[in-house]
């Protein structure tokens, strides 16, 4: 009956779709939601002509909530796929629910929180759970639960009542950790194909991509950014160019994803009339500076905090550059200034670095080189980022969330942290998204002025155009 209803569900949004496109309904495909994590995942890697494992992992979508492909070019191969009762994805996010937090939005505070841990509490709270969801013994390739991973906080309000809030966070932490290495590494071992491409939301989880990296069985690694179901639609969209390149007896190659600025950008001219229209001219200092760039670093340098929108909107759930909010990294006050002007952050949480790439090798430990572009994982780092990044890196366990910058993937970003390492010798900013606690990202102007006029931020770089509410003279 569920299959009847879902193939009702199917048909009617098929209708919808061609309603509205006013287009014939044979023209509109529908893709599981698992086979849109792996195109995604795999056909926007560098590695999408290359045989791959393709992982995907969740905490449900049509059914599953994990699968084990190979891919190879256009050849693509399911070998192994969990039921949705069997979720590590749906286990974390009731533990962001039992612990009082805001489920599938919450669960990055989960994983900021568990480093703080003892691990004497880890290890106490650990061994209550690590029983929970394990390898399937049949089939490793596969996990299996002891109880339907949706009844997962009555079981947590069992065996978990009076444990410290810390202490659970490590220990889903660890368990994340533990159980989807070993499935990583149980495929690899059976496959012997060392080239890893991960995506779905699980993967949005720094900590667990850095144990991934890192795990000696795994060669090469790509993580599909901002995996979560918003990458579904890019899966959907390669999916449906290989239908087509089928039907017209083509050749299906696709170019890797490079940088994420696909979104809407705003002219100068656009910009001054909002200014005009806000009365910005008559509120505030505004400034037009040919060179931008360059007063941005030199704030930066005097410990000034900028926020900046600028050209392409990036997609995503990570700031990389165009719409975020830039501070010197070697102040430990400027975490609590953000917080207090405009974050509103929970306190355990860190903040994230943009470095040179040129500048890596100086702050964090990546042996293997596994490209980070786009805040995907996090590394562990070298002392000279404990005293350049502090500000921008986990206080607790040092490891840093970078996005590690390419010069011709966005040269104007490149030019402030490339001034500003000029004047100071640091290699990087703090980046952090621009916005309010619990608002999405800017995008326009207006979302920019609006987001300053809220909160106690003194400068916005908006276009060539620099705002500065503390008139100078």
């Amino acid at each position: 009956m569920a299959d009847l209803a879902g193939l009702f569900i199917v048909r009617r949004e098929k209708i919808l779709i061609a309603k509205l496109l006013n287009i014939d309904r044979s023209k509109v495909l529908e893709v599981d939601h698992h086979t849109a994590h792996a195109y995604a995942a795999y056909y926007g890697s560098p590695f999408n002509t290359m045989k791959s494992l393709v992982f995907t992992l969740d905490g449900e979508g049509d059914k599953l909530c994990a699968t084990v492909n190979i891919y190879e070019g256009s050849r693509t191969q399911r070998i192994a796929a969990t039921h949705l009762g069997h979720s590590i994805g749906w286990i974390y996010m009731d533990t962001t629910q039992f612990l009082g937090m805001k489920p599938n939005e919450h669960e990055y505070k989960v994983m900021g929180l568990a480093p703080y841990a003892k691990p004497y509490g880890v290890d106490k709270v650990y061994n209550r759970i690590k029983d929970m969801l394990d390898l399937d013994r049949k089939n490793p390739l596969i996990f299996k639960s002891k109880l339907d991973t949706h009844r997962t906080i009555p079981y947590f309000q069992k065996v978990l009542k009076f444990q410290r809030f810390d202490f659970i966070a490590g220990a889903v932490q660890r368990l994340t950790e533990n159980v989807v290495s070993r499935w990583i590494k149980t495929a690899i071992q059976k496959t012997g194909i060392k080239r890893i491409v991960l995506g779905g939301g699980v993967f949005m989880n720094v900590k667990a991509n850095m144990k991934i990296m890192e795990m000696s069985e795994v060669q090469y690694l790509y993580i599909f950014p901002s995996c979560g179901d918003e990458s579904t639609p890019i899966g959907a969209c390669f999916y449906g160019y290989r239908y087509l390149c089928q039907r017209q007896n083509k050749k299906f190659l696709c170019e890797p994803l490079k940088d994420l600025y696909l979104g809407q950008e705003f002219s100068d001219l656009e910009i001054e009339q909002v200014l005009h229209r806000e009365e910005i001219f008559d509120k505030y200092e505004v400034k037009k500076i040919d060179d931008i760039e360059t007063e941005i670093a030199r704030l930066l340098s005097e410990n000034q905090i900028v926020a900046r929108v600028s050209g392409r909107m990036e997609w995503g759930a990570r700031a990389l550059g165009n719409r975020s909010i830039l501070a010197n990294p070697s102040d430990y006050e400027n975490i609590r200034i953000l917080n207090e002007w405009v974050k509103d952050r929970d306190f355990w949480m860190p903040f994230t670095p943009t470095i040179l790439e040129e500048r890596e090798q100086d702050y964090v430990i990546n042996p293997k080189n596994v490209s980070a572009p786009y805040m995907a994982l996090t590394f562990r780092t070298k002392e000279l980022a404990k005293k350049h990044l502090k500000a921008a890196i986990h206080p607790y366990d040092f490891t840093a969330r970078v996005q590690v910058l390419k010069e011709d993937w966005n040269p104007s970003f490149y030019k402030i942290i490339k001034e500003f390492e000029r004047l100071t010798g640091i290699g990087g900013v703090l980046n952090t998204s621009f916005n309010l606690h619990g608002q999405p990202l800017v995008c326009s102007p207006e979302d920019a002025l609006k987001t300053v006029e809220d909160s106690e931020l003194k400068f916005l770089a908006l276009g060539n155009f620099l705002i500065s509410k503390e008139r100078s003279g």
